[in-house]
């Protein structure tokens, strides 16, 4: 039986109306995310958040991806957003990289980016994706945040394991960025405002947000000087149009230094920074509880990542020049000299932040002192042409294999001429208030001959910085001080050699 005629044209009609409301310039429906459904009265657990994604796959520039399984078989997921047919096919946009809650009691992050999802699923944002594609990673550790707690459901701190890759969770991460090699990234925080380190000093810091910017020296100071002149006060500026505070990271205590945040490449800024990227972490102001005021906390840390967002896209070309030229210096760096050990000192620039006076309870502004605001090297190695790892270093090569990095394995015997460090002495130093093994080392020229299952990493591909800060057995963050990996400084040897 055929339908009727008044069917065939109301189905007709229905479908058009679909089309046109998948249409960019049509009206359409907002989007809301969960935790403006509730009012901001509930955070988004993670089965809420599940659910919010499925409905915005395929829907208003997203398209949802598995990015890993966690140690309880929760799912992480990354939604791509582009308004090009398919992610990635317009090579001339710059890639932008946002990922959220690392740590489980640091929820705002995951909500501001879940605002930011709503907005570009309705369509909202859709001027700032004519030139950048985005990669979202609204909830890193969902097991630590379904159980309120800042480590994995297995005690893993995932914001230090950027390095060796041992969390599923990070690796996935690592693995996406190697996909996409994005330009810009944002790791995206709390910090925690009522701390005692502050307390006790009388005030308590009360910035709704602090962007970090990259410290470690081993990143391209180009990239260093063009985040600090131009994207820090471009955000900063947006901030105070829209009425939150916004200042610098800092860590440490008014009774005795602040200093910039760690220069640690195993956590998510360093990490994507020493391959030369535009890296940034962010830090909302935390709450005593984990929904107190949750509202301006998400709002305040939304705003400032659609700053960054109008920044790239607005300078999209300018960035994609200049990362493609600092990556491309990367695979150039043998013979450079490479910062294996570094610190903090003061250099006099001033900084005024908001706070908050314990007695009181009234805002006010505070001149930060002592500040330690620059950071010096304080020891330096000329980066060799390769590395020979002996193959019985298995741990070595998975985390080899898991950074991406090209080597050679040994099939047949081979004699080389190289450099072996010779282990004088290892004595404890303190650096960035952690401790840490430095060695008194003196090099010896050695022939050697490499046997099958012996691995050649040569330095001239884009991990080549990072290699050194692994390898090397002075560098302050290298696998000589974590655990499994302190035999390498325990003979008269150190097994990696260099070909100098």
């Amino acid at each position: 039986m055929k339908p009727p005629v008044r069917s065939v044209i109301q189905s007709t009609g229905l479908c058009a109306l679909l089309l046109l409301l998948a249409l960019p310039g049509f009206p359409q429906q907002r989007v809301q995310s969960p935790v403006e459904g509730s009012g901001f009265t509930r955070l988004t657990s993670c089965d809420t958040l599940q659910a919010f994604l499925e409905t915005l796959d395929g829907r208003g520039r997203c398209t949802v991806r598995r990015l890993a399984h966690t140690s309880r078989g929760r799912s992480v997921s990354y939604v791509l957003v582009t308004s090009s047919s398919r992610f990635g096919e317009d090579t001339s946009k710059l890639r932008v990289m946002l990922f959220a809650q690392q740590h489980g009691d640091e929820p705002s992050g995951k909500e501001a980016l879940t605002l930011l999802l709503a907005r570009f699923a309705g369509f909202e944002l859709d001027r700032l994706l004519s030139r950048i594609d985005l990669i979202i990673v609204p909830q890193m550790n969902p097991d630590g945040a379904e159980l309120r707690q800042r480590r994995t459901a297995d005690d893993i701190d995932l914001n230090r394991t950027h390095l060796l890759l041992t969390s599923p969770e990070t690796r996935g991460l690592h693995d996406l960025f190697d996909t996409w090699w994005p330009e810009v990234t944002m790791d995206i925080h709390e910090y925690g405002a009522y701390s005692r380190a502050w307390s006790d000093s009388g005030f308590v810091k009360s910035g709704d947000v602090q962007l970090g910017m990259l410290t470690n020296l081993n990143s391209s100071g180009a990239l260093r000087s063009y985040e600090r002149d131009s994207v820090f006060p471009f955000i900063s500026a947006a901030m105070q149009k829209s009425g939150y505070s916004f200042h610098e990271y800092i860590v440490g205590s008014p009774s005795e230094y602040i200093r910039y945040s760690t220069t640690e490449p195993n956590d998510g800024r360093q990490s994507f920074g020493m391959l030369n990227t535009l890296s940034f972490i962010q830090e909302g102001r935390g709450g005593r509880e984990p929904g107190e005021g949750l509202e301006r906390r998400a709002r305040s840390q939304s705003v400032s990542i659609e700053a960054l967002l109008a920044f790239c896209a607005g300078h999209s070309a300018e960035i994609r020049s200049l990362i493609a030229r600092e990556r491309q210096a990367l695979a150039a760096c043998r013979g450079l000299p490479v910062v294996l050990c570094m610190d903090h000192f003061p250099a006099g620039r001033e900084m005024i932040i908001p706070v908050r006076r314990v007695s009181s309870g009234t805002d006010t502004l505070w001149q930060v002192h002592p500040l330690h605001d620059r950071v010096k090297p304080l020891s330096t190695r000329p980066l060799p042409a390769a590395y020979i790892i002996p193959g019985e270093l298995a741990g070595i090569k998975e985390i080899l294999d898991r950074n991406h990095v090209q080597m050679e394995i040994i099939s047949a015997p081979r004699r080389v001429e190289a450099v072996v460090w010779m282990i004088e002495r290892v004595q404890p130093d303190t650096l960035e208030d952690e401790w840490h093994p430095r060695p008194s080392l003196r090099p010896e020229k050695v022939a050697r001959v490499l046997h099958p299952g012996d691995m050649i990493v040569r330095t001239d591909q884009t991990r080549s910085l990072f290699l050194a800060v692994l390898l090397e057995p002075e560098s302050m963050w290298g696998l000589v001080k974590y655990p499994g990996f302190g035999f390498l400084l325990k003979g008269t040897e150190y097994p990696i050699l260099r070909i100098p």
